[in-house]
């Protein structure tokens, strides 16, 4: 299954995507990068940066 996770490059969402990709799932992080980082996204989950709010990306 793959997992959409907001906020995925924030403090509890990196967390998040970690505790999924070790469940063996595969995680896509969408963020608009406000307050996360890029560089706190695992290697192995697809960033998408935008905003949850934008109807076209989601």
């Amino acid at each position: 299954m793959t997992v959409l996770v907001t906020g995925g490059a924030g403090y509890i969402g990196s967390h998040m995507v970690w505790e999924l990709l070790d469940a063996g799932e595969s995680v896509v992080v969408l963020d608009r990068l406000s307050t996360g980082f890029e560089w706190a996204v695992a290697p192995e989950a697809k960033l998408v940066v935008g905003d949850v709010a934008d109807r076209d990306l989601v």
